[in-house]
């Protein structure tokens, strides 16, 4: 077998090489570059006279994004926005992933302070920084570096921005459309392609300290990038490397916003005049305590029922373990309470880090030399590291009607008065409800190293033609492990503790039947009365290594067919292939699904593909009485698909295609229209991760609870892939005169994906099941005999549809002011009209949920607006922000007092369902100290979040820090020197 996959893979690396270089020997290729596209209309981070997307030097080709055209004169169809290296600077972003967070066209959805309510607890992916363009998720967003793909280095096959040397970023492209026809699969919501600057002369460095205004999240940055030429410039030298020690913002609890402690009371609609949903203050834990709450008991008959109302109702156990009373709030139920015991102790708000600790350095060299004007080569390597650590959840045992502990009558650690109401009572057991804070929380790391390495070459052909061709091998080693994980059998078998017959002292009863087991017995009545032989034998240490590696390598031609009455006719054409393999190891009792949280299971599995594209231009006019320029663009692509695990193998075949046109009617007048099909193809993570356990707070309507409740999240080898119909229409202008240095655009952008690959989450595929009782997703929930919630299934399906709609603004104004003077003035604002997926429907109708306008974690804000200045005055550079989100819906599948319709009644009835806007100030400075010609020493201060904005006190934990900011005022201070 080994043989065979030494063979497989030789054989891999012998077609990859065919095609990057096999083209080479055709009479006529493409432009002397190494990915070519369109020519957008300039921006505000770029000088007037240089377009944005574009990349110029005397002797460099032209790099642009968009297209695989080499035309320097032909216009892009397709939008696209530049994020410059100067606006970097100027905000004081550490990596490329925090600026691109602010544009208003990016969702924020995964970074090391932005996630989901919660989810700064897992370890998954911790401290990666992904993009999100549009909000259509991360997997439809392709990320380029030189237009060429990056290997996948998360454990979804996405990619950490992370790993991106900082100093290097000439610039980002953000293609603002789907680009399948051009770069292949997972454009479908648009591209970011990362420009990076490989003909850097001299050095550059940099040295940031950042801190936040309450004393915490200390952040230490140092940056360097070095460069240069030989052999009379033919050759070309560049290394760039960076240090980033986040020390991170501890749990809600840190910030005084958090102590109203808000969050959503779900009880049955209509029951006391209240709604389904009721955003409530003082929100506490209603059946579970650090020391135990009792919440149930049990029959002879093993029937359970509330002890609530009971002999033994209203009881806890202190730190000792004594009985002590509790009080319930009002509005009690299965999890949460309005007031009662337990202000500060509601670890749903405490353990989500508000940004975690994250340690990341990377390294990134380039090398190329001109042989002669047909052969240009280089080598790329880059290495990175990225270390996430979280802290949580503690053991949460939510009690009745959950599942809880039990507690049995000849416990020997039950206190003699409660065991002796338990017999006059006919109790045989008690159902606990825990909060582990005495256990400790699980901490959890998650480390990527990605290796990567292409190399590659470029040359002319004679008149316009030119080629490029490619190889490149980039592996991921990504592990995660957590300490302090409870082991489910060994946890049930050591609090089921009896008295042994011989001694009297505890035993765990499985020692009755086994004498020689390890367990130990585990008192978890009060906090800390265990023995440490007894903690050691029920918690454990998950581990797990998985391993994404890529082969790649493209070949492409490109040059001027013939010259037609209004420009040249220009074509590209080239193959490509890859290889995405996927190995997961894990460790026996995480294979077993044996750990409270974060198991694993071991997987393999690959993805080959081989594709090939062709995509023309053509001008129709120029200086014409119709028009300054007409010009025609299309582009077609035929990918072949092979996926197989261990059991199971498809195919598939698809194709994308685009055509689009630009027309400018006067000088200064540039109008653009693009349709396209896009695809997704599923990749390794959604194809073969086998489905893993872990848990979660779900609000259940049906029974008006909120439970705990398993959730089994994993792939699905029978995915296909999605396909999208993307068609944007838009208007550049660009006056000259008075107004030179002004450009104004808009664009408007529709996207429907049919059998979009998506997973529902767990909360969203409850509240489906409850109000449409749709079989294929009610399929994915499991009740017990009572008809309390036990289980959803996560997993990747091909859901029927999703829509996108709205409209992008830009302006942007550069004027000089004199010597070493000017102004720079740019503005950015997404109107997103409609949001939609088919699965997720209104209750009792056929409309899906428009999640346009719903600023909760499924939904995305109807405007966010963006604004930056920039005034500089020789040495001295001022820098103003304002980052504005609308107000909108707390949910927009659910209905409040705000909305036509509204009674408590409703099952999606909620107490109010606005959510206030908030509009957010950053300002910066520097000043040169030393400005001599490549030799500059700046100084450097920004302030993010200049009043303190805090956000909407809606959601608990971490206050959805999607597109909120819940760490507050934070400063940075640094000095930048460059030789």
């Amino acid at each position: 077998m080994k043989g065979k996959t030494a063979n497989a893979s030789a054989r891999h690396a012998r077609l990859l090489a065919s095609a990057a270089l096999g083209l080479a020997a055709l009479p006529s290729c493409a432009a002397a570059q190494e990915a070519p596209a369109a020519t957008p209309a300039p921006s505000a981070d770029l000088p007037a006279d240089q377009p944005a997307g574009a990349e110029r030097t005397e002797e460099q080709a032209i790099i642009v994004t968009g297209s695989r055209l080499a035309n320097s004169s032909f216009n892009a169809p397709t939008p696209v926005t530049t994020l410059g290296t100067e606006r970097l600077q100027k905000m004081g972003s550490t990596n490329i992933g925090e600026a691109l967070a602010t544009l208003p066209s990016f969702r924020a959805s995964s970074s090391p302070s932005n996630s989901t309510v919660g989810s700064n607890i897992s370890p998954v992916n911790a401290g990666a920084r992904i993009a999100d363009l549009r909000g259509l998720g991360q997997s439809r967003t392709l990320v380029l570096v030189d237009s060429r793909r990056f290997a996948p280095s998360t454990s979804t096959g996405t990619v950490d921005l992370n790993l991106i040397p900082t100093l290097l970023i000439e610039r980002a492209d953000i293609v603002t459309g789907g680009a399948s026809a051009a770069y292949g699969s997972d454009a479908v919501s648009g591209v970011i392609n990362i420009i990076l600057n490989k003909h850097l002369e001299g050095v550059r460095s940099n040295f940031e300290y950042g801190v936040t205004d309450r004393g915490d999240g200390n952040n230490y940055v140092a940056q360097i990038a070095a460069g240069t030429s030989f052999a009379d410039g033919r050759g070309h030298a560049v290394f760039g490397a960076e240090y980033d020690k986040d020390l991170g913002v501890g749990g809600c609890y840190t910030r005084t916003n958090c102590s109203n402690e808000v969050g959503n009371l779900t009880q049955t609609a209509g029951v006391n005049g209240r709604p389904a949903n009721n955003i409530a203050y003082n929100v506490h834990t209603a059946t579970l305590t650090p020391g135990g709450l009792i919440t149930g008991v049990v029959n002879a008959a093993g029937t359970r029922s509330a002890a609530r109302g009971g002999p033994l109702g209203g009881l806890q156990f202190d730190a000792n373990g004594n009985p002590v009373p509790f009080s319930y709030g009002q509005n009690a139920g299965a999890l949460f309470m309005e007031g009662g015991t337990g202000a500060g102790l509601n670890s749903f708000f405490g353990d989500p880090a508000l940004s975690i600790p994250v340690t990341r350095y990377n390294a990134f060299g380039h090398f190329e030399y001109e042989a002669s004007p047909a052969f240009t080569g280089f080598i790329d390597m880059s290495y990175g590291h990225v270390a996430g650590y979280t802290s949580g959840p503690e053991v949460r045992d939510g009690g009745f009607p959950g599942n809880g502990s039990l507690i049995r009558i000849d416990n020997p650690f039950l206190p003699n008065a409660i065991k002796q109401t338990m017999q006059a009572n006919g109790i045989t057991g008690l159902v606990i409800g825990k909060l582990g804070t005495d256990f400790g929380q699980m901490n959890s790391v998650s480390k990527r190293d990605t290796f990567r390495i292409v190399t590659g070459a470029n040359g002319k052909l004679g008149g316009t033609w030119a080629w490029d061709g490619y190889v490149q091998y980039g592996v991921t080693d990504y592990t995660q492990s957590t300490v302090n994980d409870r082991i489910t059998a060994n946890y049930a078998k050591a609090i089921d503790a009896v008295a042994d017959p011989v001694t009297g002292k505890p035993i765990c009863r499985v020692a009755l039947t086994d004498p020689n087991t390890a367990c130990r017995p585990l008192d978890i009545l009060g906090q800390g009365q265990f023995s440490p032989e007894a903690k050691a034998y029920a918690f454990g240490t998950t581990y797990q290594h998985t391993r994404f590696s890529q082969w790649a390598g493209a070949g492409n031609v490109h040059g001027t067919l013939f010259e037609g009455w209004a420009g040249p006719m220009t074509l590209a054409t080239g193959v490509e292939a890859r290889r995405d393999q996927l190995s997961i190891t894990v460790d026996p009792i995480s294979a077993a699904n044996g750990f409270y949280v974060y198991n694993a299971t071991p997987t393999r599995g690959h993805v080959n593909v081989i594709e090939g594209y062709v995509e023309a231009g053509l001008p129709l006019l120029k200086d014409s009485p119709l028009g300054r320029s007409l010009d025609l663009n299309g582009a077609i692509r035929r990918t072949h698909y092979n996926t197989a695990n261990l059991t199971v193998s498809n195919s598939f075949n698809a194709t994308t295609w685009k055509i689009g046109g630009t027309y400018a009617p006067i000088d200064g007048v540039l109008l653009r229209v693009t349709e396209s099909q896009d695809i997704r193809a599923p990749n390794t993570a959604e194809l073969f991760t086998t489905p893993v356990t872990g848990v979660g707070a779900l609000s259940d309507t049906k029974t008006g609870s909120q439970v705990f409740a398993t959730i089994y999240t994993g792939g699905n080898i029978n995915l296909h892939p999605e396909k999208a119909r993307t068609f944007t229409t838009g208007i550049t202008l660009q006056p000259g005169g008075a107004l030179r240095g002004l450009r104004l655009s808009a664009d408007y952008y529709k996207i429907s994906i049919r059998d979009a690959i998506a997973t529902l989450g767990a909360q969203v595929i409850v509240n489906t099941c409850n109000t449409t009782g749709a079989a294929d997703i009610c399929g994915l929930v499991t009740r017990n005999s009572s008809g309390i919630l036990q289980s959803v299934s996560v997993l990747y399906l091909n859901l029927n549809r999703q829509d996108l709609k709205g409209l992008d603004f830009e302006a942007s104004y550069h004027t000089n002011l004199g010597a070493d003077s000017s102004l720079d003035l740019r503005g950015l604002a997404t109107h997103t009209i409609k949001l939609t997926n088919s699965a997720v429907l209104m209750p009792g109708t056929t409309t899906p949920v428009n999640r346009a306008g719903d600023n909760g974690l499924n939904g995305v804000p109807s405007w966010v607006v963006d604004g930056f200045a920039s005034l500089t005055l020789r040495r001295l550079t001022l820098n103003l922000q304002g980052h504005f989100i609308s107000g909108g819906k707390y949910d927009a599948s659910l209905i409040g007092p705000e909305d036509p319709g509204y009674s408590v009644n409703l099952v999606n009835s909620i107490n109010i369902n606005r959510v206030p806007s908030r509009f957010y100030t950053n300002i910066g400075a520097s000043f040169d100290l030393i400005k001599n010609g490549p030799r500059t020493l700046q100084v450097y201060g920004n302030v993010t979040n200049l009043f303190d904005v805090m956000p909407p006190p809606l959601w608990n934990g971490n206050n959805n820090s999607v597109y909120y900011d819940v760490i507050g005022r934070r400063y940075r201070v640094g000095v930048r020197y460059n030789f």
